[in-house]
């Protein structure tokens, strides 16, 4: 298992560690961490110190988070942790900030080649488009806004990385946000056929996409054909084109180098 990898991704959880607390069993980004720890452990027993150190240095690390976060300080049925919600600057600088600490954490229990993905156009995804009764075709300016100014936070931050742990350590920065809208605008030109509407569960709440008896969820014909799944997540065939441009795009997509510069690249 820890030779392919591991995954401690948890639906719902997010940045902070009040994200999703309305939900059971979600695992906040600390927490994924803290299993990371013991993990590390494990190989470290397994097999020895030195061996470990060149096996985490070698290994790719992925963190993708922040967008459940945004979400439910968009979200007005969501009293933000239960306190007032304070200015959207102060919300990106906190969001951005937390994670920082969590990369840091990450490299000092020996991850050394580290991407870490922004947050996508959310103000397109289904959910937020209904939430705020935008009109068909159009995404939400404010949540995008929202979203593009933790997005450029975070890139300065990932920038100070580089330029405080380099060259031992690298991390790059992932641009999903410019590509998945790039999708959104141009999808007849990467084959979809339908930009904004969810594949499951319809464009209205509840947004019930489910798999159970007398389920009355909707279903579209093709789901390759859609770029939302349901009212939160892209489907499959946007996440094959994301992966392959972060993986050999460039700069304008993962920064300073692209995913697969990173799993090649060298220590001097």
């Amino acid at each position: 298992m820890m030779n392919s990898g591991v995954n401690y991704a948890s639906g719902s959880s997010g940045i902070f560690d009040e994200t999703g607390s309305f939900y059971i069993g979600r695992v906040p980004l600390g927490q994924q961490i803290s299993y990371f720890e013991k993990t590390r452990a494990r190989i470290l027993e397994i097999m020895g110190e030195k061996a470990a150190t060149g096996f985490l240095k070698k290994a790719l690390f992925t963190v993708a988070a922040g967008s459940n976060d945004i979400l439910e300080y968009l979200s007005p049925s969501m009293p933000f942790f239960g306190r007032e919600k304070y200015d959207p600057s102060v919300f990106q600088d906190s969001l951005a900030s937390n994670l920082t600490f969590y990369l840091k954490r990450l490299n000092q229990l020996g991850a050394r080649k580290i991407v870490v993905a922004d947050v996508g156009p959310l103000g397109c995804i289904p959910y937020v488009r209904a939430l705020e009764f935008i009109p068909a075709g159009e995404c939400s300016a404010f949540a995008n806004q929202l979203t593009q100014g933790y997005n450029k936070k975070l890139k300065r931050m990932i920038y100070k990385l580089n330029q405080e742990m380099g060259p031992e350590s690298r991390f790059v920065y992932a641009n999903t946000y410019e590509i998945v809208m790039e999708i959104i605008q141009q999808y007849r030109q990467y084959g979809f056929e339908n930009a904004l509407d969810p594949c499951c569960g319809g464009s209205f709440p509840p947004f019930l996409c489910i798999s159970i008896a007398n389920s009355t969820s909707t279903l579209c014909n093709d789901r390759s054909k859609y770029v939302f799944w349901d009212a939160f997540h892209p489907t499959e065939a946007v996440n094959f084109i994301v992966a392959g441009k972060l993986l050999d795009g460039n700069s304008a997509v993962a920064s300073p180098i692209n995913v697969r510069e990173l799993f090649q690249y060298q220590y001097k």
